[in-house]
């Protein structure tokens, strides 16, 4: 293949021969030289076949090679479980990203490609190549450790010892550690299992090639310096997300001949892919995408190409596989094709887009999403050939079918459902109703026509809270029977006026036993709350249905404690008035349904508001019912 010199002096010398297609080779040569202008980074997939004879060189930015046994060990053993079901089909490594450098070596100028990222793996490859070959397969060259350079580029020459030798310096020790490590993976394997082998790495083995171009208003060090601790910080690998929107930029220069027409379709594309990922920056957005992992805010754009290639990343057996189906679909592909491809990751968008605009749609797959009832893989397949009435149902079906029948039938035979077969005692089934507190608050928002936050419902710790409670009747400390007495004064500060005389006799009893002995005022303290109890509820019993449940956060749930439903509300009307809550428990909120419970927003004939009273289970269950009935569950009025 003739280098870029040749090709001008050929040039040169074809246009001195033939003067009539100098017009032509002008119009020819500025659609090339504005098509490289307009090249971003390049980005292609190499079978490692294809590096053999190239050059190249780690800069002294860079740590020293640094592959334990164990990873090298990893390496060999997954290039040899990797079986190929076709002859397309190839086993992908990490990208590798280069830059293309000239350096003076041995008296000419050579061109060298620099490993900004990926030197430990290629140095790896190039150890295992020079065992099978018992020669270099490519030149690898560490810019200011010549003595390692060398000693690398022998390794082949050494005899093969058990001892370890003594090494002058630290990146000799791990060469050779890796050099051994293979030797030793293949010494039980026989010629033609080597041989296999060497050609399943050479012909089945891709890397994802990067090539950035150099910044010529930058130092070149300095530009592959930031590049480098870009992907090195933290561990920033590069992402499928960078990786595959290169490769829709690169594919729009290669179909458009027009380099005008090429690079408006490059700025129309990666607009459309800002627009995507500012959109999804919004917290509310993908809060109820993905509840369930920290995913970096600039990656999160890759949902939508994952959902496109049909690959749930959790299940993902192959590095990068949602870029190599891309790169797969791209691969010498027309400009029809690429916009055909495009067009499939803007109608993706837009069907997430309308997912979280449309409320019902919102709420229903939100809740799905994160109560694990369904994947959003799942649900992207069922949404595909259903109209919006028709998904919606689906919507429904499963929450139905796979969480609330689950939670209420008799038994996993039977067909009759309990509202009160569900457990609050069972650790087991306290997530679920949280799940199922949440699915009331996600009714009652939709009752007031106003939207669940799932951003704010992921950023909390959730409890769940009983309306009435049970007071502890054990208070063995000094200080526990002090805040239980001051708590009780508070109640009799709210109770109507005709109860407070004896509670306050009785209570001040109680108290006045306590000064003199405190072991024997059980008696009195029993009376005090035999007569409190038929004022706000039985005292000493909670009731564990759902009906007498609600949801907290449970910073606020731990600080009110098992305290009557009169003192409960005053403490929640604080939180919401006074801005308490705010400033408290910042990043809490407390659910509309639970403060409608304490408002007594469901009860239709409200005479007092110290007791959570049978009338006001019996409305506040009614409203339970009616949230069932919307996802097709029957009680049979036996509820």
């Amino acid at each position: 293949m003739m280098n870029t010199e040749q090709l001008l002096i050929q040039i040169k010398n074809l246009l001195h021969e033939n003067p009539d297609l100098t017009e032509i080779a002008e119009n020819s040569l500025s659609g090339i030289i504005e098509n490289l202008k307009t090249r971003e980074n390049s980005l292609e997939l190499k079978a490692i076949a294809e590096l053999e004879g190239r050059n190249f060189f780690v800069d002294s930015y860079q740590r020293g090679y640094k592959w334990k046994p164990q990873q090298v060990e990893a390496l060999l053993n997954d290039i040899d479980e990797f079986e190929p079901k076709d002859e397309n089909e190839f086993y992908c490594l990490q990208p590798v990203v280069v830059k293309r450098k000239p350096i003076q070596h041995e008296g000419k100028e050579t061109v060298f490609w620099e490993l900004i990222d990926g030197q430990q793996r290629m140095t790896t490859i190039f150890i295992i190549l020079s065992h099978l070959l018992n020669k270099p397969y490519f030149t690898l060259r560490y810019e200011t450790r010549q003595e390692s350079s060398q000693f690398l580029n022998d390794l082949v020459q050494l005899n093969y010892t058990e001892q370890a030798p003594k090494f002058s310096h630290i990146d000799n020790h791990y060469f050779y550690q890796a050099y051994k490590t293979v030797h030793d993976w293949f010494a039980t394997k026989s010629q033609e299992k080597k041989d296999i082998w060497r050609d399943k790495l050479l012909h089945k083995t891709k890397v994802i090639w990067y090539m950035v171009r150099s910044d010529h208003n930058k130092d070149s060090q300095q530009h592959s310096i930031e590049i480098f601790t870009r992907l090195n910080q933290g561990k920033i690998a590069l992402t499928d997300a960078e990786l595959i929107k290169a490769l829709f930029l690169q594919s729009v220069i290669k179909a458009y001949h027009h380099p005008g027409i090429a690079k408006q379709k490059q700025f129309e594309m990666a607009s459309q892919w800002d627009l995507i990922e500012q959109t999804l920056q919004d917290d509310e957005f993908w809060a109820f995408l993905s509840p369930h992992k920290g995913t970096n805010k600039h990656t999160r754009i890759e949902l939508i190409f994952d959902l496109l290639a049909g690959e749930s990343k959790d299940k993902q057996q192959l590095n990068h596989k949602t870029f190599l189906y891309f790169a797969n679909q791209l691969k010498n592909a027309s400009s029809y094709q690429i916009e055909e491809q495009w067009t499939k990751v803007l109608q993706g968008f837009h069907r997430l887009a309308e997912w979280f605009k449309e409320d019902q749609l919102y709420h229903l797959i939100g809740f799905i999403i994160g109560q694990k009832i369904k994947t959003i893989n799942v649900l992207w397949q069922e949404s595909k050939d259903a109209k919006r009435d028709q998904f919606v149902q689906i919507l429904k079906s499963h929450i139905q079918r796979d969480y609330l029948e689950r939670l209420f039938k008799v038994d996993k035979d039977s067909t009759r459902l309990d509202f009160t077969k569900v457990d609050y005692l069972s650790p087991s089934q306290r997530p679920k109703i949280i799940g199922l507190l949440m699915l009331f608050n996600i009714y009652i928002n939709e009752k007031h026509k106003t939207r669940f936050s799932f951003r704010a419902y992921n950023n909390c710790q959730w409890d769940i809270e009983h309306i009435h409670a049970q007071q502890s009747l054990d208070l063995p400390s000094d200080a526990q029977r002090e805040i239980w007495l001051n708590e009780q004064k508070a109640i009799l500060d709210a109770v109507p006026e005709s109860y407070k005389g004896l509670l306050d006799t009785k209570l001040t009893a109680y108290q006045q036993a306590l000064a003199v002995e405190p072991s024997d005022t059980e008696s009195l303290k029993k009376e005090y709350l035999d007569e409190l109890s038929k004022i706000v509820g039985d005292v000493k019993e909670a009731i564990q249905t759902l009906d007498n449940l609600c949801l907290l956060p449970a910073s606020v749930n731990r600080s009110i404690g098992n305290q009557i439903f009169l003192t409960k509300r005053q403490r929640i009307v604080d939180f919401e008035n006074k801005g308490k809550f705010e400033k408290e428990h910042q990043g809490k909120f407390i659910p509309l349904a639970t403060q409608q419970v304490f408002s007594k927003y469901f009860s239709d004939d409200v005479s007092q508001m110290y007791q959570w009273d049978e009338i006001d289970r019996s409305n506040y269950k009614a409203q339970w019912l009616e949230c069932f009935k919307g996802y097709g569950l029957d009680f049979g009025g036996k509820a």
